[in-house]
């Protein structure tokens, strides 16, 4: 006879697949209505499209500016991105829908050795590991903050490169104050992988060395596109 225990562990299963079946049937449906909206309105630009690699692990690591990033993020790259996201979005009302979304709780002091192995899961998997190295916390305007060390650390014990990407624009659609968004031009630039091979143990400082080039490496993305304008 089936025992408690096995019973809640297939109740659990079928939870997640329905979580799972849901998450991505609503990943379909979002980029297929977002992506005309946001270039009519925004005029959404992709730049430098052909470094994303098509197939394969990889840890995305962008800017982060404002609550809608991570929209745009996911409509400005080809595959579906399981990010990263602080562990109190688990605790409202509203985890449903990171969990829907495969999304990985990070907690903001302590430990996050669950949320490493989730995301060495993910790129075991040959999947995209989407994180905001720089946290965010209502925060407004268009200053980079410092990284956090993680990003380095994962790629080095996966020997996953990181893909570094800058979000413009977006911090000025719902500026402070605001009710009604601003339609301004919105664009994503990514840049050419980054590749830390031969480090799968670094010490403090090695880390903060690496995770201070993946901040550099946005960064000049921003110049980069200010160049051009």
């Amino acid at each position: 006879m089936p025992t408690r225990g096995s019973k809640k562990r297939k109740r659990g299963l079928l939870a997640r697949w329905v979580y799972d079946s849901l998450g991505y049937l609503a990943y379909k449906i979002m980029w297929i209505l977002s992506f005309p909206v946001l270039k009519l309105l925004f005029g959404l630009e992709v730049r430098n499209a052909h470094r994303i690699p098509r197939e394969g692990p990889i840890i995305l690591a962008a800017n982060h500016f404002s609550i809608l990033d991570p929209w745009i993020l996911q409509m400005a790259f080809p595959r579906r991105i399981i990010y990263m996201v602080g562990a109190i979005f688990y605790q409202g009302k509203g985890r449903w829908f990171y969990k829907m979304h495969k999304a990985i709780p990070v907690k903001e002091r302590g430990l996050n050795k669950d949320a490493f192995v989730a995301g060495l899961d993910v790129l075991k998997d040959s999947g995209v590991l989407g994180i905001f190295p720089e946290g965010w916390e209502e925060r407004y305007g268009s200053q980079l903050q410092p990284g956090n060390p993680g990003v380095a650390m994962l790629s080095c014990k996966s020997h996953v490169p990181v893909l570094p990407a800058y979000i413009s624009g977006t911090n000025k659609i719902l500026p402070k104050g605001s009710i009604l968004p601003r339609f301004t031009k919105i664009t994503v630039t990514y840049g050419e992988p980054i590749d830390f091979n031969g480090a799968e143990r670094p010490d403090k400082e090695t880390l903060r060395r690496m995770t201070d080039t993946i901040m550099e490496r946005i960064s000049k993305l921003n110049h980069a596109d200010n160049s051009k304008n």
